[in-house]
């Protein structure tokens, strides 16, 4: 995400505690060898860098100072907090060094398969250091997020630590107004058979084109509604920007095509065409292993692609638009809503609003997102190369305590990964932390994490973008991302 420092200095949940330090004055001149037996029984300083990305380095950051460096002042931990391109370069390349420039790395869970060859396989850590040990609750983990991306060739490399889903945020305060409810009603009796006849070529039922103001639930209420609320197709709303969307040529291409191909992918007819979707390979392929969107298996990805750019009709630019912008068009009361959000913004919109966004405070709500919700939770590991594996061990697994885990909830929006830890949380959000976050989280479909992603990531991320751009069209830019797929992956078929 950009503008990561004013995201996290925003937040006054965040300690900025004083650093304890350990001070001896000497008021006497004390004799050498006597200095020297003193100096050998103090424990040795260990100082420990750790990556720490986005919406979760401010919790993260408020563990490290407030609760970590108390429990273990020996340990200096050094926070280093990246945008995830600038964060996922740094940390490929210490994978090509070796240099071990970062004890304990982090990523996205689709660069599991990229990243577990260099973490330290826990039960490794487990034999080298057992007087380190102090979580072994591993079953309290959801097993979904567990199984795929704490795990890689059989082994256990790391812990989730943001259990991050998608998550719709709206304003509330538009859709129960009586007025704009009558407003819908008579602008879809005007527009219902055009959106009606674009639906089948963007990959949507017209017949589910909704005729009435609901909180979306799928695609076709988003391209309806969301059509509405942009006033270049409606020059009476309330809104500028109908729903919020990114095009920015980065990560964030993989995780909303997915979404968007998901509602299809996962209906009864993409079950029969294409299977059912298999780990590690996800919704975007096939169950035998073919690319989903191929042109040649299906049309149904060229209308897909159309359909991520209808959506980007709805924001002012959306090729300039990323996360920051995101956040800034719905905050600031520019937008209706953000229908493929993620439940990491619920501290900025919601919880913490009259602080972050004073403008649509008390405005903003919190539903499913609409069709099939993509997990996207993020990880840490330590590094093979680590310099101080013990104490880097150490720290990841502080950071999935019951204590540390509610805190980077209460601080960052950092949604929980074990068990009982939601349990703890759910009764303080009656209807949304189970209701929402949890339910969307065990039905998420999810994208593929093998080892080439970094490679694919950046793929899908440039035929998608030249396409909303205009550079080619729509079938060009899918036959050629399909091309480039093959050959990352060295598939033949």
């Amino acid at each position: 995400m950009n503008n990561l420092k004013d995201i996290i200095s925003r937040r006054e949940a965040i300690s900025t505690a004083a650093k304890i330090g350990i001070g001896v004055a000497i008021a006497a001149v004390a004799a050498g060898a006597g200095l020297y037996a003193w100096s050998a029984l103090q424990p040795t300083q260990k100082k420990i860098r750790v990556v720490a990305i986005a919406h979760s380095a401010p919790g993260m950051k408020a563990v490290a100072e407030e609760d970590f460096k108390i429990k273990y002042p020996n340990i200096e931990v050094e926070l280093l907090l990246f945008d995830w391109e600038t964060g996922r370069d740094r940390q490929l390349h210490d994978f090509a060094t070796r240099a071990g420039e970062y004890d304990v790395y982090m990523w996205d869970c689709i660069y599991t398969g990229a990243f577990g060859p260099h973490c330290y396989p826990i039960d490794d850590l487990r034999s080298q250091y057992p007087d380190a040990e102090i979580f072994k609750e591993y079953g309290d983990f959801l097993e979904t997020i567990d199984r795929r991306y704490m795990h890689w060739d059989g082994k256990r490399i790391g812990y989730v630590i943001t259990a991050n889903v998608m998550a719709m945020f709206y304003r509330r305060d538009l859709w129960e107004d009586p007025a704009i409810k009558d407003m819908y009603s008579k602008w879809i009796d005007r527009n219902l058979s055009d959106l009606q006849s674009m639906a089948p070529d963007l990959g949507l039922d017209p017949k589910k084109i909704p005729t009435s103001l609901v909180v979306p639930k799928t695609l076709e209420d988003v391209f309806a509604i969301g059509r509405f609320f942009t006033k270049r197709y409606n020059p009476n709303s309330p809104v500028e920007a109908g729903n919020t969307i990114m095009a920015m040529r980065t990560h964030t291409i993989h995780w909303e095509y997915c979404w968007l191909f998901a509602q299809w992918r996962r209906s009864p007819e993409g079950i029969s065409k294409l299977g059912q979707p298999v780990e590690p390979w996800g919704d975007l392929f096939t169950q035998d292993g073919r690319i989903a969107f191929d042109p040649d298996i299906t049309d149904m990805g060229i209308k897909v692609t159309r359909l991520f750019k209808e959506l980007c009709n709805y924001v002012p630019n959306a090729t300039q638009t990323e996360w920051s912008e995101c956040m800034e068009l719905l905050g600031r009361g520019r937008a209706a809503m953000w229908a493929g959000s993620w439940a990491s913004t619920f501290i900025d919109f919601i919880e913490k609003a009259k602080e972050n966004y004073p403008e649509t405070a008390g405005k903003i709500w919190v539903s499913p997102a609409p069709g099939v919700p993509i997990d996207g939770t993020w990880q840490i590991g330590v590094s093979r190369y680590s310099k101080n594996p013990r104490e880097a061990w150490l720290f990841t697994q502080f950071l999935v305590l019951p204590d540390s885990a509610v805190k980077q909830w209460n601080v960052a929006s950092s949604f929980p990964g074990r068990k009982s830890v939601i349990e703890t949380l759910a009764p303080r959000y009656p209807g949304i932390f189970k209701e929402v976050f949890l339910d969307s989280l065990l039905k998420a479909g999810f994208r593929n994490y093998v080892p080439e992603n970094p490679m694919l990531e950046d793929s899908i991320a440039k035929w998608i973008t030249e396409y909303v751009a205009g550079n080619v069209d729509e079938v060009t830019a899918t036959t050629e991302l399909t091309k480039e797929w093959k050959s990352i992956l060295k598939l033949s078929y």
